[in-house]
């Protein structure tokens, strides 16, 4: 009789196979199982049914009934080098990436395009975009301590779903700790020059992604612009400060097909 061990290793990558559940499901006790396990997961390549999938997303977008005055526009967003959302997140690897949960097919959330641009407008737009200014509460919506005052704001930010293409969304990366124990609280370890490096592995993506805001056709405008320029600047997810996550996004015409 097989055990589940011997059973998992006898599967392999195929067309169908869900890098999400390849990432959290197929780690074994090897000696470099995470290395290996990274590598396995960027090889998986995007499936067909994701790219039906996106094509009824996309479709979807496009014919979406709207009251008067309120319209959906799209974008199509580049990552400039490599990005990581998520990495934080729980893992078998101590590090994560945000992937599509039916799918595994990296994504950037609805809530972290619209906490980036929030962000940026704050820290760079000056008086008028203070949180507690009618431009700010009009665009992202608010709510006071007590939450007897609330409201949704104007604009809807939709995840931002991978344009599929030749190339493989997910790739092989490395974060190189210098400290280990200082920082896993060992007692008495302090952070010193002669502390071995200890590399950790992680997936990164690239590509192209399709976003969508929904809204009073002036504040998508508005959004966007502050979006493009939050993309630009300040990158999202993980690691910006090391170059990761810096995007250029530009509109698109419904006609095209990314």
């Amino acid at each position: 009789m097989i055990n589940r061990r011997e059973g998992l290793e006898k599967v392999s990558v195929n067309g169908t196979t869900n890098a999400g559940l390849w990432l959290d499901k197929f780690i074994t006790d090897k000696e470099n199982a995470k290395t290996t396990l990274v590598k396995e997961v960027a090889r998986i390549p995007v499936s067909e049914a994701y790219k039906e999938f996106y094509k009824r997303w996309k479709k979807t977008l496009e014919q979406m009934q709207m009251p008067e005055g309120v319209e959906t526009k799209m974008y199509i967003a580049k990552v400039l080098g490599r990005m990581v959302v998520g990495l934080g997140s729980g893992s078998v690897l101590e590090t994560s990436i945000k992937l599509h949960h039916t799918y595994g097919v990296p994504y950037i959330p609805g809530s972290a395009l619209k906490g980036l641009t929030a962000s940026y407008a704050t820290q760079y737009l000056g008086n008028d975009w203070g949180k507690t200014t009618l431009a700010y509460k009009t665009l992202f919506g608010f709510s006071n301590e007590e939450g007897k005052e609330q409201a949704a704001g104007y604009v809807t930010f939709f995840d931002a779903l991978y344009i599929p293409g030749k190339d493989q969304p997910l790739h092989p990366d490395i974060i190189t700790v210098h400290h280990f124990d200082y920082y896993q609280n060992v007692k008495d370890a302090a952070p010193a020059d002669w502390d071995e490096t200890n590399p950790i592995p992680f997936l990164s993506a690239t590509g192209s992604y399709l976003l969508a805001l929904s809204g009073p056709s002036s504040w998508v405008d508005t959004a966007f612009n502050i979006l493009r320029l939050a993309l630009k600047e300040m990158g999202i997810g993980a690691k910006t400060s090391s170059g990761y996550g810096q995007m250029k996004a530009k509109p698109i015409d419904l006609n095209s097909r990314p």
